[in-house]
């Protein structure tokens, strides 16, 4: 990076941004914990500038905010809303990679079907074995099917007295971090122009928000 790139500043705001939350909200956390989850925050802020960009699109904006809201489920430890929020996530990605509106109906199997051809087409490296297994999780965990075998007094523990960390933070935080690489991968390659536009003369702080990999990634589908 020149020391003349007129983004230092901003890039250094973001960084500041996104540490100061979490040394100020997981501070407990272990090094590698903190460190997944700084991972969380650098894409909550990536669509914070391409929620800018397309302001009156409201996918973006419900994206963001179920990522916010699953943040909080971890702190909270509300394990429930964790997977209602993943779930979410999921889907408002989905739609956003095949384009399909947020008002319109599809199905689970369907977007999974379309999300397939979009990796064919632009013949992509894309694990969604990962992104499945967690949709499906989610839905289960959601729909009660975990709870199924508890005895009432420790169904209405889990439901009512959650608080702290989420249980099994590190492995949460490790499964998930490998699916939002899938899933934002996905992203990049199905909205480069969006994305473009979005990071005009600010390269250097999308590659700081995706990752060198994924930036390299999403140069080699840049729409000319």
């Amino acid at each position: 990076m020149s020391k003349f790139d007129l983004t230092i500043k901003e890039l250094g705001d973001v960084k500041a941004e996104i540490n100061s939350f979490a040394e100020s909200e997981f501070n407990d956390l272990k090094v590698l914990d903190k460190n997944n989850l700084i991972f969380i925050l650098k894409k909550i802020v990536f669509l914070k500038y391409l929620s800018r960009q397309v302001n009156s699109d409201y996918r973006f904006h419900a994206l963001t905010s179920d990522f916010m809201y699953l943040i909080r489920s971890i702190k909270t430890g509300e394990e429930r809303y964790y997977y209602l929020n993943l779930r979410s996530i999921i889907e408002h990605s989905l739609r956003i990679v095949n384009s399909i509106e947020s008002t319109n109906t599809i199905s689970n199997s369907d977007i999974m079907n379309s999300t397939q051809t979009v990796i064919e087409v632009k013949k992509a490296s894309i694990n969604m074995s990962i992104i499945k297994d967690e949709y499906t999780r989610s839905c289960l965990y959601v729909h009660g099917n975990e709870n199924a075998g508890m005895s009432l007094a420790t169904f209405y523990q889990n439901c009512m007295e959650d608080e702290g960390l989420i249980d099994e933070i590190s492995v949460k935080l490790n499964v998930l971090v490998k699916m939002l690489k899938e899933l934002f991968e996905l992203i990049l390659i199905s909205q480069n122009a969006i994305i473009d536009a979005a990071f005009f003369r600010r390269k250097t702080i999308l590659e700081y928000l995706v990752g060198k990999n994924s930036y390299l990634v999403f140069e080699k589908y840049k729409v000319e």
